[in-house]
C-alpha cells in the first residue's frame, strides 16, 4: 500500500520544480520552450499563439499554486483508488 499523502506531496514537489524549471527557461530561451511545444502537439502551429511579453511575477505564482493544488489532488486521489483496487 501507498501513503497518499506522501506519494502527493513528492509528486507535488516534483511538479513544481518542474514549473520553476520551465519557467526559467522560457524566460531565458523562449524559441527553446516554443520549438518543444510545437515538438509535443503534433499538427498543431503554435508560434501562432506563442506569446511576445514575458508573464509577470504574479500569473507565474499564480500558475505554481495551481498546478501544485491540482497535482495534489489528483496524486492523491489517484493514490486512493489504487489502494482501494489493489485490497481487491
Amino acid at each position: 500500500m501507498l501513503k497518499s499523502i506522501a506519494f502527493a506531496n513528492a509528486a507535488t514537489i516534483v511538479i513544481a520544480i518542474f514549473f520553476i524549471a520551465c519557467a526559467l527557461l522560457s524566460y531565458v530561451a523562449p524559441n527553446l520552450v516554443a520549438g518543444i511545444g510545437n515538438s509535443w502537439v503534433h499538427s498543431l502551429n503554435l508560434e501562432a499563439i506563442k506569446i511576445k511579453t514575458q508573464l509577470s511575477l504574479g500569473t507565474l505564482v499564480y500558475g505554481l499554486v495551481t498546478i501544485s493544488v491540482v497535482t495534489w489532488v489528483t496524486s492523491y486521489a489517484f493514490v486512493e483508488l489504487y489502494n482501494r483496487l489493489a485490497k481487491k
